[in-house]
């Protein structure tokens, strides 16, 4: 998911910081143009297990920061078997490869849809989860399986649950996610902003 806004922000930083890094990206969600110069880039999917394992047979990589996904919380409904492959089975191809190739850290990026609509705000590490589409079932179900490989594997692990995130590479032709993005775009063209509800409610961005 390097190609991807938050992906190659993450690729900049690590290179930044002196390391080396692999960008493997389908560029269904990305551009070419993100990812930076200094990374070495694969063209493929993490759904694809061969490809996947390709990717592990090269260099010995310490941390695998993994960002590619599906985001489409109220489409997921509707594209289940797309949404699982995705972003289950293709989460399940790298935890195997990390474990299978003595990786330190599996970093994953999940979401606050694992939360659903009914936790109580503000929302906590500690919130229970109780996801309601077939997207946050997905993350969760990512999540769990790394508990699992923490157990049985001693694969450490790092999760986190962006919400509402926003900033440079910003996908704002996108009319269904990204708020922010939706706006930008409705400003452009003179349109006014689509708010939902009474325009009393507050939302929290990154």
């Amino acid at each position: 998911g390097g190609a991807g806004f938050i992906g190659s922000h993450v690729a900049d930083a690590l290179i930044a910081r002196g390391h080396e890094v692999t960008v493997l990206d389908d560029l269904s969600g990305g551009f070419r143009e993100n990812i930076p110069a200094a990374a070495r880039f694969v063209h493929g999917s993490v759904s694809d297990p061969a490809t996947v394992d390709r990717v592990f047979a090269g260099p010995r990589f310490d941390h695998v920061y993994h960002l590619a996904a599906y985001a489409a919380e109220g489409l997921s409904h509707f594209i289940k078997r797309f949404n699982y492959t995705n972003n289950v089975i293709g989460s399940v191809n790298l935890i195997n490869a990390a474990v299978n190739t003595g990786v330190t850290t599996f970093v994953f990026t999940s979401s606050i849809a694992v939360y659903g609509t009914s936790a109580e705000l503000p929302m906590t590490e500690e919130t229970p989860v109780h996801p309601e589409d077939s997207y946050g079932i997905a993350k969760h179900a990512v999540e769990l399986e790394l508990h699992s490989c923490k157990d049985l594997f001693g694969l450490n692990y790092v999760i986190f649950r962006p919400h509402n995130v926003f900033g440079p590479r910003q996908n704002i032709g996108d009319r269904y996610r990204n708020v922010i993005g939706i706006f930008m775009n409705q400003i452009m063209q003179g349109r006014p902003m689509t708010v939902f509800g009474d325009g009393a409610q507050t939302r929290a961005f990154s």
